[in-house]
Parts: structure tokens; C-alpha cells; sequence
């Protein structure tokens, strides 16, 4: 096997507003990443065309291409792996949907987007480097596609959840999605790796193999969260999923820290009559159904970090 190609610390900007185009190289060049810009869309794929950028940032809405043409462009004519990340201002789920499918990793704000795009682009290089060390799998067993690690990304998440929904839909099958979350009192001491590996050991033991597949949500210290998505399967279903994760932790010995953690579950069934319903508010009424008190369409928290 070939060794994985260096990765450049390219990035190219991709914005018609010279001000933020210039704002958003100049926050990235402290950061000793090497700076392209493109005006629009065209300018970036021809650039694209000559040098490998890893890394993209775009803007949403340009003209010549706007963003989400520009993205699948880019996805269609790509030799080489490019992590996207959209800078936007608009809070519409369908529009975010649309991106995911179209190609995009990541949504960052445009409003205030210093406090976060230096973390989101170095993401988007580990994402990279992983994709590059990353076998192809068999394609047997469940799907695990980690967020957080940014070895996948949301769209993935998004983007084939969509495709169920269709199938669904079109088959008049049923599909539910489960939201399960595990969290540990703020003073224990255990790491939120060794909870999420809990969490993640207890989800894969209780799926059903070969159909249900599963998704690492972003979580708070000391917590684990995690979608799973459950085709041809109703609500009693995933009560008996969500048995058999309960069974685990409840079996833990009084001396674990296990022992002591929260576990929680919502569970939502696609309607039969469900026109308009994105992937993002089919996973929202999950998590509201947990419980969770911000999750709603809208929030991209919902599905990346």
C-alpha cells in the first residue's frame, strides 16, 4: 500500500465581499495556513484546477455560481480530497440539507465567524489525513460514522438519512430514528472517551445487523450522544434497542462509573404523510423527544459540532 500523500496547508476562500474574503485569509494566515482567494465560483474551480486546496471555504451566496452550484462542481470534477466548509447566513434546514447532499462538510456562521473557522479548518485537515489512512470497508455490519472526529461529516449523516426517508416514503416502509445520549455527574472523574466507548459498545450490541446504522452526535464533557437510524422499524422496535442498551449500563458493577450515568432515549417514527420533513427535523423531534431543551431544525448542533 502507497504511503498517504502529504497534506499542504492550502486553503482557498471562495467570497464576491472583498472584506470578508480578506478578513477571512487574514484570520488563517495567523494560523500559518497558505491563502488563495477566488472572487466567485468559476474563479475558485480553475484554481482549483492547477493546485491542490484541502480545504475550502466558500461563501453561500455569489454570483456567476452560488455556493451549493460551486460545491457540486467541485464534487464532480475533484481528482484530489477537498473538506468544505460554508459560511452562511441563513437559518433554513432545507437549505442546509441541500448543501450536505450537494457536498458540503461543515456550516459556520458568516455573523461572527472568527470565533470558530481556525478549529473548523484544522478539523477539516484531520478530516483529510484520516480519509487518507481510512481502508475502504466491506460494506457488512453496521455504519459508524464519527462526527466528532471529523473522519465523516454531517452531510454524511444528512445525506444518506434523506435517501431513507425517500425509500421509506416510496415503499410505505417504516423507519424510526432513536436519539440516545449517556451523561455522567459533572465531578465523576471518568473521561468522555471512556463513556463514549461505553455508549458505543452497548449501541452496536443491541442494533440489528445489516439494517440499523448509527451516527456520533457532538456532545458536553462528561457525555456521549449518538443518533441511530432504524429502517423497516416501528417505535416497539426501538423500545427493545433501547432495552438492550439500558440492560448494559444497568448491569454495570455498583463499583463503575457506569454505574452511575444518566441514560436517556427518544425515539420518532417518519409520518406517513410527510411532506416538507427534512432529515434535520426528523433527527430534531428525536432529540426533542429525549429531552433535549435546544434541539430544534434549525441548529446544526443537532448533527455536527
Amino acid at each position: 500500500m502507497n504511503a498517504p500523500k502529504a497534506v499542504p496547508r492550502n486553503v482557498l476562500v471562495v467570497d464576491d465581499d472583498e472584506t470578508v474574503r480578506e478578513a477571512v485569509a487574514a484570520l488563517l494566515s495567523q494560523a500559518d495556513y497558505k491563502v488563495a482567494q477566488a472572487r466567485n465560483g468559476m474563479e475558485a474551480l480553475t484554481l482549483l484546477g492547477r493546485q491542490w486546496f484541502p480545504v475550502v471555504v466558500t461563501d453561500r451566496s455569489m454570483p456567476v455560481l452560488d455556493g451549493i452550484e460551486f460545491v457540486q462542481r467541485l464534487r464532480a470534477i475533484a481528482v484530489a480530497p477537498a473538506y468544505v466548509i460554508m459560511l452562511t447566513t441563513l437559518v433554513d434546514s432545507q437549505d442546509y440539507e441541500r448543501g450536505y447532499c450537494a457536498g458540503v462538510d461543515h456550516y459556520v456562521p458568516k455573523k461572527g465567524f472568527e470565533a470558530q473557522l481556525t478549529a473548523k479548518v484544522g478539523a477539516g485537515f484531520n478530516a483529510i489525513k484520516r480519509r487518507q489512512m481510512t481502508a475502504t470497508g466491506s460494506g457488512s455490519g453496521p455504519i459508524v460514522i464519527d462526527l466528532s472526529s471529523g473522519a465523516h461529516t454531517a452531510r454524511h449523516l444528512v445525506g444518506r438519512l434523506g435517501a431513507e426517508m425517500a425509500h421509506a416514503t416510496a415503499q410505505t416502509h417504516q423507519l424510526t430514528v432513536v436519539s440516545v445520549a449517556v451523561e455522567l455527574p459533572a465531578t465523576s472523574p471518568t473521561s468522555s472517551q471512556t463513556i463514549h466507548d461505553a455508549l458505543l459498545q452497548a449501541i452496536l450490541g443491541a442494533l440489528r445487523s445489516g439494517l440499523d446504522w448509527v451516527a456520533r452526535l457532538p456532545a458536553e464533557q462528561n457525555t456521549a450522544r449518538f443518533s441511530i437510524i432504524m429502517p423497516q422499524a416501528s417505535e416497539i422496535e426501538a423500545g427493545a434497542f433501547e432495552q438492550g442498551v439500558r440492560n448494559i449500563f444497568s448491569s454495570a458493577p455498583r463499583s463503575s462509573a457506569l454505574a452511575t450515568a444518566r441514560v436517556t432515549f427518544g425515539a420518532t417514527e417518519l409520518p406517513k404523510d410527510n411532506p416538507g420533513m427534512t432529515a434535520l427535523n426528523f433527527l430534531a423531534e428525536a432529540e426533542r423527544r429525549r429531552g433535549a431543551a435546544r434541539s430544534t431544525a434549525n441548529e446544526l448542533s443537532t448533527v455536527q459540532g
